[in-house]
């Protein structure tokens, strides 16, 4: 299929603002310019980052009326399902619970992590969703931003739920020694794998008083090969009580056996030895982690079937707040030399956006937990440590060095003392180290910048009087983030209809589309369910579309990075990406077949083409009928899709490469447009 470039190129000039006219208006009161945008633009933008719609008509008429009824038109876009499903993936990287994978979990898990089963991705998924979901709920609630800060609640599947209860009873100490708590307790205990004598209820497997206790079928052994041809098609196997192995079968894994002639090493399975059901994944549930009662019984991990019923977590391992998930500590995982300074510098970087970077005067009156070998006093360190090594000593002495309950005596009696930004306090529990986060004073300025990046792709000026009387909003709403989120959103610094102090630091900011943002948009204007292939339950074979996308930048945080990597500026590598995107989708909606797999999406016909483009101009570029930019993208688009008939190209190819030319315009892969 010939591409038009030309085309792209023109439809650029119309949807950056050409024919805008006496739709914006200018004021340089400071003696700089500045180009108010009108309703038709910002209005766009913000539906657009709030959920990955096209305005209508309506509500560009409203704000042009009223400039007050952007807020309230906020309010409702944040009632859609569309709005929760961008602000998980916000959640998900503002609290630094993504950029983690199966091998992430080899440091806290070791010596084989989470194990090679077929549904351990999925369980990877839940552990990133998680404690988005949290905020999500807990905002549904009415509940303060802080509160996820302290919270004992979490939302979890009974996978999750499953993995929680694992890391607690197979605990690793300081020196790397495992204490294996179930095969203490089942010393001489076999579990045993078969596939001859048929099904056993998961039910039998997990109770102790069934003659199949920890008898597990699954179909693959006779269709297991090895280097060692002995071990082939064993059946049934059988290998010493162990809860990893134990843990990593659940998710399809066949563990180390014993063979004939010597060990037979794991293979991953077919999806059929999975011994999870596929709504183990996915029925998301509020449950309370709390810690034992005197002689109470921790959950027993591997009985799934209780866990599908469960709503608490009884566990010997605390779990406040957003910095003490799993997917936290994979993220960031520590060692003996580090000794938590990288956890609780990325915990106060969530919490407050700032890091221990020598430049806080802070200066607490004694310094536990602090390394004198590690960090001579009056060296140019030292200005760090005396602040981060008391800070961090309450995570090591509630914490191993791979994120289990600590069990060395010494560093279970250090005190600890949060010595950070003019706050001074002691700690005696993990629980103290929360509170102190939720309450610090930097708080609000930091989450109301984390939302300027993702709303502007820029930070907002922190002394712009529009800013300030937006923070005064959120901490008189007791830090309520739909509060935040409208009185953002709706405000100057986001819109730019008037000039703002922000306005004056950053100038325009015009962003490419980041990954997350671009796949939204995708899929909420263009009826596709997951396009990006981000969601790993539903288990598809990757597409051209998601090799793409999985090299295009999002908005994480590196180590020690207090903002997001943005990457605002398109590069040939981007531009090329995204032209094969639009390509891909372009087969997937003009003249295609209907896709059992995407029952809602587009679909265009070359036979009707000034309906498909009137859509590319609406639905894709999000030009309304009353924004001067619409007549002259449908314009152009027209001419390109003649041009390309009458050179010879097919009316199907003319009309795939009419679309690209939309998909490519900045109204679509831009931010701030």
């Amino acid at each position: 299929m010939r591409r038009w470039g030309l085309g792209a190129v023109l439809v650029a000039a119309a949807a950056a603002g050409a024919g805008c006219g006496n739709d914006r208006s200018s004021g340089d009161d400071d003696g700089t310019d500045f180009t108010a945008d009108p309703p038709s633009v910002y209005v766009a933008k913000v539906k657009n980052i709030l959920v990955g719609l096209p305005p209508t008509d309506a509500e560009i008429a409203a704000v042009k009326a009223d400039p007050n009824a952007l807020g309230g038109l906020v309010d409702g876009w944040m009632q859609l399902p569309e709005y929760q499903q961008k602000m998980m993936v916000f959640f998900e990287l503002a609290f630094q619970q993504t950029q983690i994978s199966a091998a992430d979990f080899v440091d806290i898990v070791p010596p084989n992590g989470l194990g090679v089963g077929r549904a351990t991705p999925l369980l990877i998924q839940n552990v990133r969703e998680s404690f988005a979901r949290t905020v999500l709920a807990l905002n549904a609630a009415g509940r303060p931003l802080t509160d996820a800060f302290t919270t004992k609640q979490l939302m979890m599947t009974p996978a999750l739920m499953e993995l929680y209860a694992f890391l607690d009873t197979r605990q690793v100490n300081d020196a790397a020694q495992v204490n294996d708590i179930f095969a203490r307790a089942n010393t001489g205990l076999k579990i045993t794998m078969e596939t001859s004598l048929g099904a056993i209820p998961m039910t039998d497997s997990v109770d102790s008083t069934k003659t199949n206790f920890m008898h597990w079928y699954t179909p693959d052994l006779p269709t297991l090969t090895y280097p060692d041809p002995t071990c082939n098609a064993l059946d049934p196997i059988t290998f010493n009580v162990n809860s990893q192995a134990l843990h990593a079968m659940l998710y399809g894994e066949i563990p180390n056996h014993p063979g004939p002639s010597g060990n037979c090493g794991n293979r991953a399975g077919s999806l059929m030895s999975v011994q999870m059901a596929p709504t183990d994944f996915t029925a998301w549930k509020m449950v309370t982690v709390r810690q034992p009662a005197a002689g109470e019984a921790r959950t027993v991990f591997y009985n799934v079937p209780a866990l599908r019923t469960a709503t608490e977590l009884v566990l010997q391992t605390p779990h406040p707040g957003f910095f003490s998930t799993p997917a936290f500590f994979a993220n960031w995982p520590t060692n003996s030399s580090n000794q938590m300074r990288v956890t609780v510098n990325q915990a106060l970087i969530v919490a407050t956006g700032t890091a221990i970077d020598g430049q806080d005067p802070t200066s607490p009156s004694t310094t536990p937990g602090i390394d004198p070998d590690h960090t001579p006093q009056n060296t140019a360190c030292y200005g760090c440590h005396q602040q981060l090594d008391p800070t961090r000593s309450i995570l090591s002495a509630t914490y191993s060095w791979f994120y289990y309950p600590q069990t060395d005596a010494a560093l279970k009696a250090q005190p600890g003392l949060f010595a950070f930004q003019n706050v001074i306090a002691p700690m005696r529990t993990i629980d103290d180290f929360a509170h102190l986060l939720a309450t610090h004073p930097l708080v609000p300025q930091a989450w109301a910048q984390k939302l300027c990046y993702y709303a502007n792709s820029a930070p907002c000026n922190p002394i712009d009087p529009e800013f300030l009387r937006v923070l005064d909003r959120f901490t008189s709403s007791s830090a309520s983030w739909n509060t935040l989120v409208r009185e953002l959103m709706a405000s100057p610094i986001t819109t730019n209809a008037t000039k703002t102090a922000t306005a004056t630091t950053n100038g325009a900011v015009v962003a490419v589309s980041r990954r997350d943002h671009l796949c939204a948009a995708l899929n909420n204007r263009l009826g596709f369910v997951d396009i990006c292939q981000l969601d790993a339950t539903l288990q598809r074979a990757q597409s051209t579309i998601a090799q793409i996308i999985s090299g295009m930048p999002s908005d994480g945080y590196g180590r020690g990075a207090t903002i997001p990597v943005l990457p605002n500026q398109p590069t040939l590598f981007y531009r090329a990406g995204i032209e094969n995107v639009c390509a891909q989708v372009a087969g997937m909606t003009i003249d295609a077949r209907p896709n059992p797999n995407q029952p809602g999406a587009k679909q265009w016909s070359s036979s009707q083409p000034d309906a498909a483009i009137a859509d590319f101009v609406g639905t894709v570029m999000a030009l309304t009928p009353s924004d001067p930019r619409a007549s002259q993208a449908t314009s152009i688009l027209t001419s390109h899709f003649h041009a390309a008939v009458q050179s010879g190209a097919t009316a199907t190819d003319s009309l795939k490469s009419t679309f690209i030319a939309a998909c490519l315009s900045p109204s679509f892969i831009g931010i701030g447009m």
